[in-house]
């Protein structure tokens, strides 16, 4: 997810198509250039609802639109969150390098108009998407350019915060991690912001998850899709859904988890959302080893290294590989498993993962 805790982060949460300067005719495309001057304003709104709503073909019609009439009329400053925007829509699609050249042009755009807030708007965007594929250098410097731009701007140092967060998260330094997320959680409740609050309830109960706490990452992710939900944030539904599902086998549910595992598939699928794709398929393979079918488990691990290369979400290649060694090493095929575990340390260690970099690799030494 992309600008807080690698998610989407929606200026407008009332899910109402706001009314531009000329209705849209039943055969056009939402979204559909026209002569004329445009309120750029209320079709920003437009997409931005459509977004929300999950009607992400439609969404992305109305931000080319918005691109090609803000431009026309020098309407700057939508014209960098239209590219912002964007830029998150062909991320959900796995298209990063799409979602980094609309990055490029939402910066440059900021950038000329001197416009902090803008910038570090985008700023933190681009520190998400870094997070997803995990390049934590590149992440962690432009969240840090992104806190010193917005310094006096609550609103986004909350997401900022997150993204920090996730930074020692993944490095294992999870009392730092901690740290960012109650600072975050404090500033969206002190908003109020519900949307961002459940954000925050989600990257506690990730962290909850990864100390061994599951009952307490549970209550957490009960709290963030209860939140999410009402605000009628889709993607971080299902995501939670998905996460809360790994929690739910670590608790002994493996039939309450593929039932939430399942529900995060649908959604995704119904939203064009390709990039968890890979992790549906390793959470669901979890589920299956749980209940002893060890060949199905098998062969969706398969599916999942696939389409987490596909997308490029090389976390989530890193999880299958171990996935896949303790898979081989309790089916007898014990040489398999460490060497797969040896290559998931290794592709731990490469993202900056230190602590699973390291658990992993005992793992594989136990193996020898």
């Amino acid at each position: 997810m992309l600008e807080s805790h690698l998610h989407r982060n929606h200026p407008s949460r009332s899910g109402c198509v706001a009314p531009i300067a000329r209705h849209v005719t039943d055969h056009e495309e939402p979204g559909t250039p026209w002569l004329g001057w445009v309120d750029t304003a209320a079709l920003l709104d437009q997409a931005q609802a459509y977004e929300l709503a999950g009607s992400l073909r439609h969404a992305e019609a109305a931000y080319s639109s918005l691109i090609v009439a803000a431009t026309r009329q020098e309407d700057h400053a939508i014209l960098s969150v239209a590219f912002r925007r964007r830029a998150v829509l062909a991320h959900h699609a796995g298209d990063s390098a799409r979602a980094r050249s609309a990055l490029q042009q939402s910066y440059a755009v900021a950038s000329m108009l001197g416009d902090r807030r803008l910038t570090a708007e985008t700023l933190n965007t681009l520190g998400g998407l870094e997070l997803e594929t995990r390049n934590l250098e590149a992440a962690e410097q432009a969240l840090l350019e992104a806190e010193a731009l917005a310094s006096q701007d609550p609103t986004i140092l909350a997401r900022v915060e997150q993204n920090l967060g996730i930074v020692s998260n993944i490095r294992g330094d999870l009392d730092l991690a901690e740290t960012h997320y109650r600072r975050s959680l404090a500033a969206y409740e002190a908003l109020p912001d519900p949307n961002g609050t459940a954000i925050a309830h989600h990257n506690l109960g990730m962290l909850a998850g990864d100390r061994g706490d599951f009952a307490k990452a549970s209550e957490h992710y009960a709290t963030c899709e209860k939140l999410a939900e009402a605000s009628r944030d889709l993607h971080l539904v299902a995501l939670c859904l998905l996460n809360h599902a790994e929690v739910l086998v670590a608790l002994n549910r493996p039939t309450v988890a593929r039932q939430n595992a399942e529900a995060a598939e649908r959604m995704y699928q119904g939203l064009g959302v390709h990039f968890d794709a890979g992790d549906v398929q390793r959470v669901l393979a979890l589920c299956d080893r749980a209940e002893g079918q060890l060949r199905q488990a098998e062969v969706r691990l398969g599916q999942a290294r696939e389409l987490a290369r596909q997308t490029g979400a090389r976390l989530t290649e890193a999880e299958v590989l171990r996935e896949l060694g303790r898979l081989y090493r309790e089916t007898g095929r014990t040489a398999e498993g460490a060497a797969l575990l040896r290559e998931a340390a290794q592709a731990f260690a490469g993202l900056g993962a230190r602590g699973e970099a390291g658990s992993t690799a005992s793992e594989a030494a136990l193996l020898r």
